[in-house]
């Protein structure tokens, strides 16, 4: 009977454990999660007004302003890692939960900003905070060049922006969706 219950509990705990030990480098949320090849994705965001969405790393990419204001601004505020994005790459990954409460925060083509259904809160094009409730603008991931593919790195989250970060200084293009 001891054997049993011994054999039963050691057959759980391993469940239990290979349940709850994270997957490393499988190449899923959580890790690097090559989201395809950059002029495909350069693609979707023209196909798409301003924004490619990478299901596979839960994120937005979105380009990032190539003039030499905006990334003097963006040098004085983001982490070395997230400007190089900014600056070599041309683009940004957004992670696509709200910082406020973790809704998913879509993309509003009519204003050309990131709105929350949730609780209201609006990021810009490029995740700045804008409006509602949030503590900082949308949170951020390093992505890489790999050959011609983009693989965003979802292991590390930089945190987004202090309120009051405009580095862009957009407006909202049209209507609000939210």
């Amino acid at each position: 009977m001891l054997t049993l219950v011994g054999f039963s509990v050691t057959a759980f705990g391993g469940a239990c454990l290979a349940f709850l030990w994270p997957l490393q480098n499988q190449g899923g949320f959580g890790g690097q999660v090559n989201i395809g090849k950059k002029s495909n994705v350069l693609n979707g965001i023209a196909s798409y007004p301003g924004v490619f969405y990478a299901s596979a790393a839960r994120a937005y990419i979105v380009p990032y302003p190539q003039n030499p204001v905006d990334l003097a601004k963006a040098k004085k505020v983001y982490k070395p890692a997230i400007y190089r994005n900014m600056s070599e790459l041309g683009l940004v990954a957004l992670y696509q939960r709200c910082v406020h409460l973790g809704c998913r925060v879509p993309f509003c083509v009519s204003s050309q900003w990131f709105e929350c259904p949730c609780h209201g809160s609006k990021y810009s094009q490029v995740g700045e905070k804008k409006a509602g409730p949030a503590p900082r603008g949308l949170d951020r991931f390093y992505m890489t060049e790999a050959g011609d593919s983009l693989v965003v790195d979802t292991s590390t989250i930089f945190l987004g922006p202090p309120i009051g970060t405009n580095t862009t200084n957009q407006n909202a293009a049209g209507p609000l969706c939210v």
